[in-house]
């Protein structure tokens, strides 16, 4: 059972943990968009799929479409049939259809682009208003399309933070957020979030993660505690631990 650790020590991890990542992997954008609205379209197709699918789609999308009030004019049908490689279009193409005529509702037209406006707390509230849209993908819109200094945790960034001991292991999903935000610093979020991304599909796995090769691991006490154990394992069996012969046995020798 791994020891808790104090919010002070959380936080020294975090940034030692920060800065050592991006000089591995540079703080990649991992194909996110600077528009607000690009980008929360960009997120919902990137749900249940893999990145290579949903950057294929988004692609396909933007080419057939000359702005997103062009989705309202095809239908849920012919929408749904142009996002299909992404998965379960069935819940995306009407979900993201009436994200879209809420928006020309409030706004006049399909757009985020007020969101540049608002307070952090503000966009947060009116984005996680939004059909379908969680904390999470709120804040990677305000991240990546208005440079805000908001923490995403999507399964990678919780991963790693429940390894490096930056959360309980016990602490439930909806009060992940609250919680790193205490523990990653304002200026050091955007850095911990893409670039935990990188290093959740190299190195942190979900299953069998490459811990022998980790830079993170005198940071980690998930890694250090697997790594002892696989050791203790490997360790050979004593001479005195050896099950003895049976004498029938010795003597057939």
């Amino acid at each position: 059972m791994k020891a808790k650790c104090g919010l002070a020590t959380k936080r020294r991890r975090s940034r030692c943990a920060t800065a050592i990542l991006a000089a591995r992997y540079g703080s990649p954008r991992h194909g996110n968009k600077d528009d607000p609205l690009d980008e929360l379209v960009f997120i919902v197709l990137s749900q249940m799929t893999t990145h290579h699918a949903f950057n294929r789609v988004f692609a396909r999308v933007k080419a057939r479409l000359p702005n997103w009030e062009g989705a309202l004019g095809l239908g849920v049908n012919r929408f749904r049939l142009l996002i299909a490689e992404a998965g379960l279009s069935y819940v995306k193409a009407p979900r993201l259809l009436r994200l879209f005529e809420t928006l020309r509702s409030d706004f006049g037209k399909v757009t985020l682009e007020p969101l540049r406006l608002m307070t952090d707390d503000a966009a947060e509230h009116y984005l996680t208003g939004l059909p379908g849209v969680g904390v999470k993908t709120a804040r990677c819109v305000m991240m990546y399309s208005l440079a805000r200094q908001v923490l995403p945790v999507d399964t990678h960034v919780w991963r790693v933070a429940k390894r490096l001991g930056l959360l309980e292991e016990d602490i439930p999903y909806p009060r992940v957020h609250a919680a790193l935000d205490e523990v990653v610093a304002s200026a050091d979020r955007y850095a911990f979030h893409v670039n935990a991304i990188s290093f959740g599909r190299e190195l942190c796995l979900p299953r069998g993660p490459r811990c022998e090769a980790c830079p993170l691991l005198r940071l980690c006490p998930f890694g250090r505690l697997r790594l002892e154990s696989a050791a203790r394992v490997r360790l050979p069996t004593s001479r005195a631990a050896r099950p003895r012969r049976s004498a029938r046995a010795r003597r057939s020798r």
